[in-house]
């Protein structure tokens, strides 16, 4: 037997030439609004509905960029590349336990999984999992795990059928 799920993500962030948006309500002004993230300065935009709100996005990151192409400065935020990273102990000494299993630093190690992560698509992903269902037959103190078939063995067919108990088994 094979179950199959699937699971899709959604985004509530815009995204127009490099640049990224968020998309937020104001139930008290009664609007939509966001601003361009990852950037150092503060650049926001509103709407009445999504696609104002998207056109209004797309308007603000042409204007940011006119901006900073007129002054000089940088568009993007940049990054240093170095953040701190706040875990459970656990987790830390986990980490750096299989970092060095692995024979790399710790920061090799976390950098992968971020990358890993980053990685991954937004889009639906499908896994499958592979479940076999056996028969599990005690007879005499012994437990005998029988695998599952579709006609009856002749221990089905016997009045006297033996009792099956459930075993968990690990593979």
């Amino acid at each position: 037997m094979v179950f199959r799920l699937e699971i899709s993500v959604m985004s509530n962030e815009f995204s127009y030439a490099g640049y990224s948006g968020s998309c937020e309500t104001s139930i008290e002004d009664g609007c939509l609004h966001g601003r361009i993230l990852f950037i150092d300065d503060l650049v926001t935009y509103e709407g009445n509905t999504i696609p104002e709100l998207k056109t209004s996005f797309e308007a603000a990151v042409d204007r940011y960029v006119a901006y900073c192409a007129q002054t000089g400065k940088p568009a993007n935020k940049p990054y240093s590349g170095n953040f701190n990273v706040r875990v459970n102990p656990d987790i830390h000494k986990a980490a750096a336990q299989r970092a060095q299993r692995d024979g790399v630093s710790l920061n090799q190690f976390i950098g992968r999984a971020l990358e890993k992560e980053v990685n991954q698509t937004d889009q639906a992903e499908v896994m499958h999992h592979k479940v076999t269902v056996n028969h599990v037959v005690t007879h005499k103190q012994e437990t005998i795990e029988v695998p599952y078939v579709t006609k009856e063995s002749p221990w089905q067919q016997s009045p006297e059928k033996p009792r099956l108990k459930v075993v968990q088994t690990q593979h």
